[in-house]
């Protein structure tokens, strides 16, 4: 008995471990990704709003041909899915300097509130979601959005693919702007 139950912890404490490494791997890839196309003086959002996920939709809008069980986990984890908070150690682990992120913590909405006020100009401040994942976290899909101003947003969704063991993104969607 004392023998399955320790069994039992290695495996759950493995799982929760593999969700949470996966999570800040998708992190640190959507970062690296944005900085990599041009985006500079990055502010990072604390709060990780909820996923949103239409396999439907996706479909439509990608024409990418995913296995419709992927794409039911997806849908059902998404649904599941909630609010939550980045840690800023995640922040601290990227290897960029001030000119792309701008602050090693991340901000809170009342944190962005006074940035505005005080700065009185255009900002990049990045929202990410919480990463969806399959039932395997083989694919994975996650929301940006850039607060501009208040008022003022723009963001999209990423679908990634783990291949080789790296996170990859396979395609971008779903664009919006206010």
């Amino acid at each position: 008995m004392k023998r399955t139950l320790n069994i039992l912890l290695i495996l759950i404490s493995t799982v929760s471990y593999s969700q949470n490494s996966s999570e800040s791997d998708v992190f640190k890839k959507i970062i690296d990704y944005e900085i990599g196309k041009g985006t500079t003086g990055i502010y990072i959002q604390c709060e990780k709003p909820k996923t949103y996920f239409d396999h439907k939709d996706f479909k439509v809008q990608t024409r990418l041909e995913v296995p419709e069980n992927i794409l039911n986990e997806i849908e059902a984890n998404g649904a599941k899915s909630s609010n939550g908070i980045w840690n800023s150690e995640l922040i601290n682990e990227l290897n960029f300097n001030s000119d792309f992120i701008k602050t090693k913590n991340c901000l809170t909405k009342k944190d962005i509130e006074q940035l505005f006020v005080k700065i009185k100009k255009r900002q990049n401040i990045l929202s990410i979601s919480e990463p969806v994942f399959d039932n395997k976290y083989e694919n994975c899909v996650v929301s940006v959005g850039y607060w501009e101003f208040t008022g003022s947003a723009y963001g999209h969704n990423y679908f990634l693919k783990k291949v080789y063991g790296i996170w990859t993104i396979i395609t971008e969607y779903e664009f919006w702007i206010t």
